[in-house]
């Protein structure tokens, strides 16, 4: 797509102010080192080796069976994972496409199948995560509920207008890491329920607040592309 165009459809959003913010949250994040991929000029977030509990939390009554059994996760080695869900503006960068319903340079990408996802971190150098990672990640360090009302933390039915926001617009877990709650769900590598299927993860602004859960699933054909589905990506190492 030209570039002319790009700039019309995203008018709204200039190139200083996205610099802006990317600058702003790059600095802020957390714990360990953030980086920006050149590739997309996205930020993302070292996430150190660690254990969590998966499946349901025990406080959690809202559960509806779906999650995965608890038990204790290792996640022997630590990897990376965007701070945000892959933008639009990012999307266009690296697969010159622009499936999205909604539009806006600082929107998440939607309507993206799980074989789209992948071909977009492999271009970047790096994969989707595990379910494992994405919910270790998610937790940000916490194995506990979070003590933020979910509003605060998370796009969902009852507060995003049946719509997508702007990444970074809520506030992000401990490890630096926005919307992994609500938003777009998120694709990761892990196989589904049926055959040829794959896991998404965190929920979306479609959902109610028993679906925007970090234990919470779904399984769906990898060319499912709906208007509340996205991704971010995550790698082992720092891709050269």
């Amino acid at each position: 797509m030209p570039f002319s165009r790009l700039n019309r459809k995203f008018r709204i959003v200039g190139l200083s102010v996205i610099v802006a913010s990317l600058t702003a949250f790059l600095s802020a994040a957390p714990g360990g080192p953030s980086k920006e991929n050149l590739r997309d000029r996205q930020a993302y977030q070292w996430i150190p080796a660690g254990s969590y509990l998966t499946g349901c939390l025990q406080e959690d009554t809202e559960c509806y069976g779906l999650e995965r059994h608890r038990e204790k996760i290792v996640v022997a080695n630590g990897f990376w994972i965007g701070r945000t869900e892959v933008t639009q503006a990012a999307y266009m960068r690296v697969m010159d496409a622009d499936p999205s319903y909604y539009e806006g340079a600082d929107l998440p990408a939607d309507r993206i199948g799980w074989t789209d996802a992948t071909t977009y971190c492999s271009r970047i150098g790096m994969r989707l995560p595990t379910e494992s990672e994405w919910e270790y990640a998610a937790y940000g360090g916490t194995a506990e509920l979070p003590e933020e009302p979910l509003a605060s933390l998370a796009w969902y039915d009852s507060n995003s207008n049946d719509s997508t926001h702007p990444v970074t617009t809520k506030l992000p877990n401990d490890y630096g890491l926005w919307d992994m709650l609500g938003n777009v769900w998120e694709w990761v590598q892990d196989a589904g329920k049926e055959s040829g299927e794959h896991i998404l993860k965190g929920g979306s602004f479609y959902n109610t607040s028993r679906d925007v859960r970090v234990s919470g699933r779904l399984s769906a054909p990898p060319d499912l592309r709906h208007r509340d589905i996205g991704f971010r990506c995550a790698s082992s190492v720092w891709p050269k």
